[in-house]
């Protein structure tokens, strides 16, 4: 009898605790991986360890038609400060000549307001990758707020709007990360 009691709590408490808001902090576990990669100003980065700024916001996109999902929110942050911005598009680990003209097609599709320092392309085992940060989804991009050790501390996704810049303001203006 016992047994089937705490069958019937998992049964019922599992799909609760798997649903989760967005604009809300995520489970202590979700971390940045260790990755080296090159911005699109050529220069070798290791990400979260060339992290400086106390906070920094990833935005992870993950198809080409993602973009002005991407630039909506580029264009509203403010740049400097207490947080970092970077674009991190994901993709499948790839050949070299693949990865080149990718790259050679970034840097030409890129908008004034978004940095080539901080536009670096990411080719990873995207099932690790996005486990370690728990993105469960590609269909829209992901937005992160993590640490400079790349703890996720607060996550949104999809375009910018009105309550989601609310919420990112609040969260950098809280000082409680």
């Amino acid at each position: 009898m016992r047994l089937l009691q705490i069958l019937a709590f998992t049964l019922l408490a599992l799909p609760c605790s798997r649903a989760a808001p967005q604009n809300s902090k995520p489970s202590p576990v979700a971390t940045l991986p260790a990755v080296t990669a090159y911005a699109l100003d050529r220069a070798k980065v290791t990400l979260p360890t060339d992290f400086a700024a106390p906070l920094n916001f990833l935005i992870l996109s993950f198809q080409r038609d993602q973009q002005p999902a991407v630039d909506g929110w580029v264009k509203v942050l403010p740049q400097g400060g207490p947080v970092q911005t970077w674009v991190l598009p994901i993709s499948p680990r790839e050949n070299g000549l693949y990865r080149w003209w990718l790259n050679a097609s970034l840097r030409g599709s890129l908008s004034a307001s978004q940095p080539r320092r901080y536009t670096v392309p990411l080719y990873v085992n995207k099932a690790r990758f996005l486990g370690s940060l728990q993105v469960s989804s590609e269909q829209e991009i992901v937005l992160l707020m993590t640490d400079k050790a790349g703890h996720v501390l607060w996550r949104t996704a999809g375009p910018v709007t009105d309550g989601k810049r609310a919420a990112f303001d609040q969260f950098v203006r809280s000082g409680s990360h």
